[in-house]
């Protein structure tokens, strides 16, 4: 990895006892909804809303007028105090990804970030950018050679590294004239509070949207956890050991909106819990999304054109935006990791027993309970 060049500047986060960041909660909420629609109809989908906001957050170090309240708006940014202290308290759950196992979840949940940002040799971002970044995002900086072709490699070395090597690949490949990279990733491990005993799994049917039936390894437990029903839907949360959880919508006729997820989630804060069997499948997911296309339907179109982030690079404008995520599910636990990449260009109820079946296409977000954070979501419509 090239040697940081943002100067020594400390990280104002302070560890502080984390609190629930209403406009982050919702925006994350908001953000899975319009992420997953990107994905490819019939497939399994996973996408991580906090790293996208928290790379947006990077970026908003350098913006201004139409770009700055975008960017404020659908990622529902603070202000960077707020950010930096947000990333303080995820920093409590942070621990050693040399260890981290898909098979064997950490008894104790990881949860590490990271955020990072790659320059052009030669070019000089906007007076105080790099300063910024590294004093509320503990952002490192790195002189690169995106016009010689060999920074890609060392985008991927930091990427294998921020995500224990559960994703190797940069989503974004830059292109010569890519000025300046920023980097977020998201990595995340734990175990079930409840894990699903494993001689209750057994081969069973999995009804796909279009009809057909798939038989896919179904996991069964008995939990008592937290359990709500709506019009036409029905919502669980399963614990991890602390501090985080999976929530699951499954919804008749169709995907839930993201107002059913905002509903689910008041419901879920507020609901006792009830003794369930729960049908669940395991599954691995592998996404990797182009966002540039979808910047305009985001909400981000200012960011496609020079003017409003020249504190960023002058006349600097979004060149390419992708991130990647993966995600496994089964018996003990979860681990899943994602990294979004942003390239810069620019002129230089009571206590019954229910069972509980997701056995056809249902969502889910992982939540950071203190702040509400969707860290990652997904849809399983086809888990063979």
């Amino acid at each position: 990895m090239p040697d940081d060049v943002r100067g020594d500047v400390a990280f104002v986060g302070v560890a502080a006892e984390a609190t629930h960041d209403d406009a982050m909660a919702a925006a994350s909420v908001r953000l899975a909804a319009r992420l997953l629609d990107l994905g490819e109809e019939g497939t399994d989908v996973v996408v991580s809303p906090a790293s996208l906001q928290l790379a947006l957050a990077l970026l908003r170090e350098g913006a201004s007028g139409r770009a700055a309240e975008a960017i404020d708006a659908v990622a529902g940014l603070g202000g960077s105090e707020a950010v930096a202290h947000l990333r303080a308290a995820l920093a409590a759950h942070d621990g050693d990804l040399d260890d981290l196992d898909r098979d064997e979840p950490p008894p104790t949940p990881l949860l590490h970030v990271a955020d990072a940002a790659f320059v052009q040799e030669g070019v000089e971002p906007a007076p105080g950018f790099l300063e910024r970044i590294a004093r509320y995002h503990d952002a490192g900086a790195h002189a690169v050679d995106f016009g010689g072709g060999t920074a890609g490699p060392v985008l991927d070395a930091w990427v294998a590294k921020e995500t224990g090597g559960l994703l190797t690949k940069s989503p974004l490949t830059p292109t010569p004239d890519t000025l300046l990279v920023l980097m977020n990733a998201v990595t995340f491990g734990a175990r079930w509070a409840t894990p699903f005993p494993g001689e209750g799994t057994w081969d069973g049917a999995f009804l796909r949207a279009d009809g057909t039936e798939v038989q896919v390894p179904l996991m069964r437990g008995s939990a008592r956890v937290p359990y709500v029903e709506g019009h036409g839907w029905y919502a669980v949360e399963l614990p991890y050991t602390d501090g985080f959880a999976m929530r699951l919508v499954l919804r008749d006729g169709g995907w839930p909106t993201a107002d059913t997820w905002a509903d689910a989630h008041a419901r879920l804060d507020a609901a006792g819990r009830v003794e369930l069997e729960v049908v669940l499948p395991r599954w691995e997911t592998d996404t990797t999304l182009d966002l540039l296309p979808a910047l305009e339907d985001l909400g981000l179109g200012s960011l496609l054109t020079p003017g409003d982030l020249d504190g960023v690079l002058p006349d600097a404008f979004v060149g390419g935006m992708a991130q990647g995520a993966t995600i496994t599910v089964a018996e003990k636990g979860t681990v899943a990791a994602a990294v979004t990449s942003v390239a810069i260009a620019g002129a230089a109820p009571g206590d019954v027993v229910v069972e509980v079946r997701f056995d056809r296409p249902f969502e889910y977000q992982v939540v950071h309970e203190d702040t509400g954070l969707v860290l990652f979501a997904g849809r399983v419509a086809d888990p063979s």
